[in-house]
């Protein structure tokens, strides 16, 4: 199963990179439009190596039906990238379950070729690599279609800007992390380590692998089961000790029931400012719902782009699985 795992990244990023090809388009473009650091995308366009390359998250459906819409791909182009992105979700779920601890370190484990592939049912075969397939015709970018679409994207920057200026948070939007959190001391970008976080929004909580960008911001998405409640936040860290103060917009949200849900108070995008090695975490009560007394599974969701960008994709914090005697956190640490 790994190595079907592996032959679906190495496809999806060249599908990619054919499509990118296709459009006159590059990374850098391809990272702008996204809003994700550059190196995220490189990274991404590696295909089995990222695997072992870093911990982040590894593109899925939602970041290939961004690219799909950046790029204007339509049709047959399209399909195989959301097939091959199905494709990855799934064979990871699966890897999920037979290994829970440890899938990712056992799948780079017979990627490079120092163990046996984990046993799985067999899944359904890859679509076409994308080499076998002609390159999609170059198509007329200054069509009156393009231009009509042009306009109205105009026209919703316009709106975007008016609502971003309208909705400008008080400082209590964003709160400083408080001791013992390594926000309160001075090189805490020294303190931010790979892997999962515990306990850093109180007891019973969890934050989820550390995302690097935008600039010197380091940020992960947490979720805190209380008694009564569950409250979800975005910890950001500038790992800066001496340059300016990074700004940022961050959007929470929470997902259950397979769906993503607005926080009641929180204020979406919110403006974020973090000084040059500290840590600031967005206020868990304005994103903070009443617990409930049959099981539900919650994540935090967290977008952290440029103050001036307009998309960007997303990460999850741990699933807490929470029942009315207990909590199980999926994945956790030891």
């Amino acid at each position: 199963m790994a190595g079907a795992f592996g032959g679906a990244l190495d496809d999806w990023s060249a599908a990619v990179k054919d499509a990118l090809a296709a459009e006159g388009r590059y990374q850098n473009w391809l990272a702008r439009r996204l809003g994700t650091p550059a190196p995220k995308v490189s990274l991404w366009l590696r295909g089995r190596e990222q695997v072992w390359l870093s911990g982040a998250g590894l593109p899925g459906a939602a970041t290939t039906r961004a690219i799909v819409r950046e790029l204007g791909l339509e049709g047959p182009p399209a399909d195989r990238l959301a097939a091959l992105a199905a494709r990855i979700d799934d064979l990871q779920r699966q890897l999920e379950a037979l290994h829970p601890r440890d899938w990712r370190k056992r799948a780079v484990e017979h990627l490079r070729g120092t163990a046996p592939d984990p046993a799985a049912p067999d899944a359904p075969p890859a679509p076409p690599s994308a080499s076998t397939r002609p390159a999609p015709p170059r198509r007329r970018r200054r069509t009156a279609s393009r231009l009509a679409a042009a306009a109205a994207t105009g026209v919703a920057a316009a709106a975007l800007v008016a609502y971003l200026a309208s909705a400008r948070t008080t400082p209590d939007t964003a709160m400083p992390a408080t001791a013992p959190q390594p926000a309160t001391t001075p090189r805490a970008a020294a303190l931010e380590q790979p892997g999962l976080e515990k306990n850093t929004l109180g007891a019973d909580s969890r934050c989820g692998e550390p995302v690097p960008g935008p600039e010197s911001v380091v940020w992960r998405v947490c979720a805190r089961v209380d008694a009564d409640r569950v409250a979800f936040a975005v910890k950001l860290t500038n790992q800066a000790d001496r340059a300016a103060t990074a700004r940022v917009r961050v959007k929470v949200q929470y997902a259950r029931q397979k769906a993503f849900h607005a926080c009641p108070e929180a204020p979406n995008p919110q403006p974020v400012d973090v000084p040059p090695g500290r840590t600031v975490i967005t206020d868990p009560a304005r994103c903070s719902i009443p617990r409930e007394p049959v099981p539900y599974a919650y994540q935090g969701v967290g977008w952290v782009v440029p103050p001036n960008a307009d998309a960007g994709s997303y990460e999850l914090s741990p699933t807490a699985h929470v029942h009315p005697d207990r909590t199980i956190w999926k994945p956790d640490l030891l």
